[in-house]
């Protein structure tokens, strides 16, 4: 009976420590069933203990916790699945929990968490050390993660003694250093998930499937399910033209189609919508770039045809919509940057922190007080000059590896050269509207960590260059696939 235990024992341990979730089930069904159902009575009476002590938000987003984390165990052989499953969950299904701050948190957020916990643990458990696939952008990644969580305790330490700090203050700057250290994360999981192109493309077709939803949505204002805010048009139409143009042995129907969807979305955002730089800008900056990748008479034949749309009709843009975007969002900008330098300029070497500013806005000047609008202030608002160097770093490494694998994809005129081109398009469409907007890395008083949702789309598509980077390494490059 006692080498019965001891070997029973030995079972159990070996199958936790490798991970073989499946086996250990199989093995023990007869008794892990009382398991789960008295796990789940404790469980019930805890959060009913909780519940009197708690904000009830936190405990019903406590609860979720057990179920994504036995998803997620379901699908620990099939790792490659899970970008796929951020996008889907992310496009789809926009499901946000209270937070008990101004803020909610998306469901895609606590999904990426949780893999990445899994990721954590299987590396640990099973290769007994964690690591990850070599790159360029690892070191520029992991040193900005480090400054992002220390820019919280240094911005706590450092902290004008007269600012007036709310109770919430310490949630919003956790979840904002949670946001701007996961997104970037969402990347390398793409970079290390994915072992081929399949789950590349389910991601790049559904995006383009939820382009039409999404416009039709937009259109006629009906509450279909897709999350179309953020740069959701860049990678609609930058995906659907990148693969209109790249692609040789596609069928004239869908190639026709594909045209049509880039055309009613450039119709919808710079022809109804121009007011909304974010919207229209970085599409035009990767059609741009696409273009000159396919094809420099093109190009050139294209940059003609705008001129000559903007000569005809300047009256129009240069005396309504440059006016009324300077005058709405240039001074403002500018009376922000302003407002902004006045706080920074005295934390410059890590900022304020995630969210720091804010509470120096909120002492000193409430009333007069802007967002920036801009990632790269932010950034230096909120990490100081170390953490932006890093970011900077990482996007030049990014954008390097891109160039690289564009010109070594050329003239394949498949599915790999035609993301490989989208893909460093968006990524320095993402570049350019940071400048405008924090579009990348929300900002926890304008687009709030909720934002994390339409913002991960940016990081998916981006981390498709060090897949391919990966699939199709230099020696490669005269195989087809």
């Amino acid at each position: 009976m006692q080498n019965s235990r001891r070997v029973r024992g030995q079972q159990f341990f070996s199958a936790f420590f490798r991970l073989d979730i499946f086996d250990f089930v199989e093995q023990n069904i007869h008794w892990l069933r009382w398991v789960i159902v008295g796990g789940v009575f404790l469980i019930a009476i805890a959060i009913g203990f909780l519940a009197s002590h708690f904000k009830p938000s936190y405990i019903a987003l406590a609860s979720f916790f057990p179920l994504l984390a036995l998803v997620g165990i379901a699908f620990l052989r099939k790792f490659e699945l899970f970008p796929v499953i951020i996008l889907g969950n992310a496009l789809f299904v926009p499901i946000t929990f209270p937070t008990g701050t101004g803020s909610r948190l998306a469901m895609s957020m606590l999904i990426v968490v949780v893999f990445f916990g899994l990721w954590v643990l299987r590396s640990i458990t099973t290769e007994k050390r964690f690591s990850i696939k070599p790159s360029p952008v690892n070191f520029p990644l992991l040193a900005f993660f480090g400054v992002v969580a220390f820019s919280v305790f240094w911005s706590i330490l450092f902290r004008d003694p007269m600012v007036f700090v709310p109770d919430t203050f310490v949630i919003v700057q956790i979840a904002s250093a949670l946001v701007m250290i996961f997104l970037p994360i969402t990347l390398l999981m793409v970079g290390n998930f994915i072992e081929s192109t399949r789950q590349l493309k389910i991601m790049a077709w559904m995006m383009i499937a939820a382009g039409v939803v999404g416009f039709i949505k937009d259109y006629t204002g009906l509450p279909l399910p897709v999350d179309i805010r953020g740069m959701f048009a860049l990678w609609v139409i930058g995906l659907a033209f990148g693969f209109a143009i790249f692609i040789k042995h596609m069928h004239w129907t869908l190639r026709a189609f594909l045209f049509i969807l880039v055309a009613v979305w450039i119709w919808w955002n710079f022809g109804i919508n121009i007011s909304w730089v974010a919207g229209w800008l970085p599409a035009l900056v990767a059609l741009a770039i696409l273009t000159w990748i396919h094809s420099k008479k093109l190009s050139m034949l294209m940059l003609a045809f705008v001129l000559a749309l903007f000569l005809l009709n300047s009256d129009y843009y240069l005396g309504k919509v440059l006016q009324n975007e300077t005058q709405e969002s240039g001074f403002t900008r500018l009376a922000a940057w302003k407002a902004n330098w006045s706080v920074t300029r005295e934390h410059l070497i890590f900022g304020t922190g995630p969210a720091g500013y804010a509470v120096y806005y909120m002492t000193y000047f409430p009333t007069d007080a802007m967002a920036t609008h801009s990632n790269y202030i932010d950034l230096v608002a909120q990490t100081g000059i170390v953490g932006t160097v890093f970011c900077l770093w990482f996007f030049g490494s990014l954008v390097r590896i891109g160039i690289r694998l564009s010109k070594r994809l050329r003239g394949r005129g498949d599915f790999a050269e035609a993301l490989a081109n989208v893909s460093l398009a968006g990524t320095i469409a993402c570049i350019v509207i940071m400048a405008f907007g924090d579009w990348l890395f929300p900002f926890a008083y304008t687009q709030t960590i909720e934002g994390f949702n339409y913002a991960v789309y940016n990081w998916l598509f981006m981390g498709a260059i060090l897949v391919l980077d990966r699939l199709y390494p230099p020696t490669m490059e005269g195989i087809s696939g």
